[in-house]
């Protein structure tokens, strides 16, 4: 299915993002070093990226089918990850007497389908989504995975613990918010330390952690002139908490397409927007906001957070509420039978859950949406799940309130899925790859400024030809310009020659003709007019 869903995805749009990851990674690839230090995106998946272009050496046509390709050897590790910390809590739930009995031991099969099918349901929908989710999910069950191998009432040497640093830097390299995750684990296990009068254990991932950790923030402090392990935190919570000068991105999903001004305005109606440029970068100011985005400034406002979090409470709904609910029903049934024993085991793995909760707290209080937690919330189900004290008697209703409980839940979730899965994708980027297969023979080269009259933030056409969005006319802002009179036209094309563009290009998303000057360009996939 995970296959499935890479090859249909193959010619899909990458989205904003990917393709800021994308261009990340031909700056890593190019060894333009000042470039490629980001204070927005977390570098390893771009790094991935980059190996990947390195050593094949994809064409125009292949790139983005070459990111599917990675998403899928991705989503293959996550499920071994997954595959070996499902069966880590499995051990760690095995009672001490036999007083009590746990799911997985009650009922082995069904613990293996409730897995298997939670893992599937979650992941299959981002394999062709360009973006690290299922990076950090797979890193998340293996920092689990031995976190719970840690506290198996066995006594560990040194080795564990320097692996757990090592896993929980290369979380902070996927994504900057795992820094907390990292914290909150190192926490964790120092107050276990404390415990069992052990420190030096806890120390050894400290310091592993640190040592791998620090060269790149310091290297991101420099780049940003000031401390940080990365901004992308403190500006999404001016974003969404604070509320963006731009109010048309949150209030109207067809509004602008960035959450900030993404450059100086040089004609106010239509409104035309001079970006920023960096020599080899799609779109500047997306690429690298932390780097761009100098007007948003966090700051505390109660109105704005409860608003924010009210809207992130959604998903938990979902979670518990919705499709969950075939699930979570059985769960509370069965700790109806054994509340103490299960809530003291739930309890008993704070190490663990505590990081998590508190990674999708941080999350609720700015911007939540399912795949930031893919791995958290298996986590969390897992253990809660695992925690479960079946009374003796109470074996045969467990299996089947776990069995009835998966079957619902996969008669409420497969049938989108398989369609989903099997469906053909309807989206394409043939009309970028032909746009940038054309314009070069009108005299653009890689490496030229070139003007949009679209968001420039997907302009894939000019990520394929290696050019640079200099400025652009927003989609919710084009009709003005193409019912305007010549003059307005005239004004809007000389505000973005004043940008340094080239040319301007416009991906037709329409029947509408070219207007008179304009180059056709081939299969109707746009239009072109030089400005030098």
């Amino acid at each position: 299915m995970g296959a499935r869903c890479a090859f249909a995805g193959r010619d899909l749009p990458v989205g904003a993002d990917g393709l800021a990851y994308l261009d990340v990674a031909r700056a890593y690839v190019r060894h333009d070093w000042h470039t490629a230090v980001n204070g927005y995106w977390g570098p390893l998946y771009a790094w991935l990226l980059a190996i990947a272009m390195r050593f094949l050496h994809p064409g125009i046509r292949a790139e983005f089918a070459l990111a599917r390709a990675l998403n899928f050897v991705l989503f293959a590790t996550a499920l071994y990850a997954f595959s070996k910390f499902w069966r880590a809590v499995a051990e760690w739930s095995k009672p001490i007497d036999d007083h009590e009995t746990s799911i997985p031991v009650a009922s082995p099969l069904a613990w293996i389908l409730l897995g298997y099918l939670f893992f599937i349901v979650n992941f299959a929908w981002s394999v062709d989504v360009v973006n690290p989710d299922i990076l950090v999910a797979a890193i998340v069950f293996a920092i689990a995975t031995l976190l719970f191998k840690l506290h198996d009432r066995r006594e560990h040497g040194l080795g564990p613990y320097a692996w757990l640093g090592l896993l929980l830097a290369i979380g902070y390299y996927a994504k900057a918010i795992l820094l907390y995750f990292a914290l909150f684990v190192l926490a964790a296990i120092v107050i276990q330390g404390f415990r069992s009068r052990s420190l030096l254990r806890p120390l050894a991932a400290i310091l592993v952690f640190v040592v791998l950790v620090s060269p790149f923030v310091v290297i991101v402090s420099r780049a940003l002139g000031h401390f940080t392990a990365g901004d992308s935190g403190r500006l999404n919570y001016a974003w969404f908490v604070n509320g963006p000068e731009t109010k048309t991105w949150m209030s109207d999903s067809s509004g602008a397409p960035v959450p900030f001004y993404p450059g100086a305005i040089a004609l106010d109606s239509p409104r035309v927007f001079r970006l920023p440029s960096i020599d080899g970068i799609t779109y500047a100011p997306w690429y690298d906001a932390a780097r761009f985005d100098k007007r948003s400034h966090p700051a505390v406002d109660l109105r704005g957070q409860l608003r924010q979090l009210a809207i992130n409470l959604r998903y938990v709904r979902e979670q518990l509420f919705g499709a969950g609910a075939a699930l979570s029903v059985p769960l509370l049934i069965l700790v109806w039978y054994g509340p103490r024993a299960s809530l003291r085991n739930f309890a008993s793995t704070w190490f663990c859950t505590l990081p998590a909760f508190a990674v999708i707290g941080m999350y609720l209080l700015v911007h939540l949406v399912p795949r930031f937690v893919l791995g958290f919330s298996l986590l969390l189900w897992g253990a809660a799940w695992a925690s479960v004290s079946v009374p003796p008697g109470l074996q045969l209703l467990a299996r089947r309130a776990l069995l009835a409980g998966i079957l619902v839940f996969a008669a409420y979730t497969m049938p989108g899925l398989l369609h989903y899965v099997v469906s053909q994708r309807t989206e394409s980027t043939a009309r970028d790859m032909t746009i940038a297969e054309a314009i070069p023979q009108y005299g653009i080269s890689p490496g030229q400024a070139v003007a949009s009259i679209g968001n420039g933030q997907e302009a894939y056409w000019a990520y394929l030809a290696r050019v640079s969005v200099v400025a652009e006319l927003w989609s919710i802002n084009s009709a003005p310009f193409w019912s305007g009179t010549p003059a307005v036209q005239q004004a809007v094309l000389r505000s973005m020659a004043d940008s340094g563009a080239k040319a301007v290009v416009w991906r037709r998303d329409s029947d509408q003709l070219c207007p008179p000057q304009w180059q056709s360009l081939p299969e109707h996939s746009g239009c072109m007019i030089l400005l030098h």
